[in-house]
């Protein structure tokens, strides 16, 4: 079955949100009434074209799921800059014409140059909460070092469950004090462990002190140089966080809040 249609399959009762791993640091999350919210979705090889000098280092190794065009957007988030969360191959076809996109202001500020109509272009504030059908979007720090200071986390307050999107981000616990007083009981993070990012066991650390109930890991094995060992994280996760459930997805699996 084509990931799009068992998308579309997918039941998500009242209470609830389906939460699918794009691949990479993208998901996509279709809530109770259908609507569909992408996150970070890589679907092209730009990052390669765009870096030539690193050769095969950001050579793209898992197919993405399905077709950037297949996907109908309600909203999308753009956490930052960097083309394997900004996908600027895929973007014309990712924004339809009743898309809403969330993001900070240097993208913001490159889809204006694209041409694109900056009424549905919404630029976020660290702090600032959005409210929109089904959940509400509360912009947070992370620290993703000179690589882009202007970078975001994260949390969907669904009412009945939090959800953490924690971006490019190192263990910088000062920056992370909203996520960490707010324990949302899903966090997604990044285990990488290179450009700045949490590694697997620095994740497993991470999740124990949000106090999350589940963690889902991502941003590993989509490029050679971006690394990443999910067995990190797995020999961690009962140490540092033994009341968190590791939902380690495969690209294209479902997971339900």
């Amino acid at each position: 079955m084509k990931f799009t249609e068992r998308v579309h399959k997918t039941e998500v009762k009242d209470r609830e949100a389906a939460v699918f791993w794009l691949g990479q640091a993208g998901f996509l999350i279709k809530t109770a009434d259908g609507r569909l919210t992408a996150i970070d979705p890589y679907f092209s090889d730009c990052v390669q074209r765009l870096i030539p000098e690193e050769g095969q280092g950001f050579k793209r190794l898992m197919p993405p799921v399905c077709e950037a065009a297949e996907l109908d957007l309600d909203v999308l988030l753009i956490s930052h800059e960097h083309n394997d969360h900004f996908d600027v191959d895929a973007i014309g076809e990712l924004i339809k014409d009743k898309t809403e996109v969330y993001t900070n202001s240097v993208v913001a500020a490159e889809l204006q140059k694209l041409g694109y109509d900056m009424d549905r272009i919404h630029v976020l504030k660290k702090g600032s909460r959005t409210e929109l059908p089904g959940y509400s979007i509360l912009a947070v720090d992370c620290d993703h070092g000179k690589l882009a200071p202007e970078a975001l986390g994260f949390i969907l307050d669904f009412g009945f469950s939090k959800l953490y999107y924690a971006g490019d981000t190192a263990l910088t616990l000062p920056r992370l004090s909203v996520p960490l007083k707010m324990c949302p009981e899903v966090a997604i993070l990044p285990i990488n462990g290179a450009f700045g990012n949490l590694d697997g066991k620095e994740a497993a650390h991470y999740a124990g002190l949000l106090k999350c109930s589940v963690c889902i890991p991502c941003h590993f094995w989509t490029f050679p140089l971006h690394h990443g060992d999910p067995q990190e994280i797995i020999d961690a996760i009962g140490t540092e966080a033994p009341d968190c459930t590791l939902r380690l997805l495969c690209q294209g699996e479902c997971y339900k809040i």
